[in-house]
């Protein structure tokens, strides 16, 4: 049966693009104080002006004003054109107009620190989901990654048996092990796999850490294709991990 999702406002990217926009207001305040123009209180932009690091903060504003209006609310910006129903079904899922089959999807990748999912069809077609947009994301993510790894994860399978190395973005897949930076590490070598957030400022990256031969590798999640494919994988050839 079906599974719908309705679309939800972003309160978060929201409140990015009021800050944005806020920033971009006191910049144009102090740049008017020297024709005597005040949309503030004079008392503030008098005070600020004669504060000795009131020019770092201002050439500061403009790419603070960008940065949270185009990067952190950019999922408010695309609210506007986003249809109101996505529906989930077993062999595929439409959203408006646009339709998008299981079958035909063959790269699907997460982008962690915005929660955006890839999805790219034969086609070449990449169709972005905003995961914030919709009620139950989590839900909806792990319906999406079921049915798109069940897909994929026997040709997976199939090209590993005949010995190939199967590229999963960053990573890469065989026999023998993962390849990271044209560099075999071998199974056997593998001590421990898990997953890691590091939080720089108002972002959280996610991380895969490889421990091997006791050295530890971190590879950006975001940067992994078909992450649930190569997983599933892992578990088959790490039970521990």
């Amino acid at each position: 049966m079906p599974i719908r999702h309705a679309r939800v406002f972003p309160r978060y990217a929201f409140y990015c693009v009021l800050g944005g926009l806020a920033a971009i207001y006191v910049f144009c305040a102090m740049m008017l104080v020297p024709a005597k123009i005040y949309i503030l209180p004079y008392l503030v932009t008098a005070d600020f002006v004669r504060y000795k690091s009131a020019f770092f903060v201002l050439v500061l504003a403009i790419p603070a004003a960008i940065y949270l209006i185009f990067w952190k609310g950019s999922d408010f910006l695309a609210w506007w054109r986003t249809p109101k129903v996505m529906t989930v079904g077993a062999h595929g899922l439409q959203v408006g107009g646009t339709i998008v089959a299981f079958k035909d999807v063959t790269r699907l990748r997460q982008r962690h620190n915005r929660n955006h999912l890839l999805l790219t069809t034969r086609n070449g077609k990449t169709l972005r989901l905003r995961l914030d947009l919709w009620d139950d994301a989590p839900a909806l993510l792990a319906e999406i990654e079921e049915a798109v790894g069940e897909v994929l994860r026997h040709d997976v399978e199939r090209r590993l048996h005949a010995g190939d190395t199967v590229p999963f973005g960053a990573l890469g897949l065989n026999a023998e092990g993962l390849v990271h930076k044209g560099q075999l590490i071998a199974w056997s070598s593998i001590d421990t796999i898990r997953t890691q957030s590091d939080e720089e400022g108002m972002d959280v990256d996610e991380q895969l850490v490889i421990v091997a031969n006791g050295k530890a590798r971190k590879i950006d999640r975001s940067k992994i294709d078909n992450e649930p494919v190569l997983m599933a994988c892992l578990m088959q050839r790490l039970p521990a991990a």
